[in-house]
């Protein structure tokens, strides 16, 4: 039982550091978003369209690589925030 609780405790750690950066930039959003609005409409319009212009701006201005994943991890990361700001 103590093996499996280290186990799950230990998996963020899995997660490459890339990713993780991209759910904190996500968790950040989101907190800020929540304090002007409750709205998941208005939550996930916003994350999803600052989480798809950073990775076009990174594609058009070549300061980075494209990665539909790292949007992705910035709207988890928000959405985790916004879930827990409700209940």
């Amino acid at each position: 039982m103590l093996n499996k609780l280290n186990k799950i405790l230990r998996y963020p750690e899995k997660i490459p550091c890339d990713k993780r950066l991209h759910m904190l930039i996500g968790i950040v959003l989101a907190s800020i978003l929540t304090i002007f609005t409750t709205s998941i409409l208005v939550v996930s319009i916003t994350l999803i369209s600052l989480a798809w212009g950073i990775e076009f701006y990174q594609k058009w201005t070549k300061s980075g690589t494209y990665d539909n994943w790292d949007a992705i991890a910035v709207i988890v990361g928000g959405l985790i925030v916004y879930i827990s700001h409700i209940l």
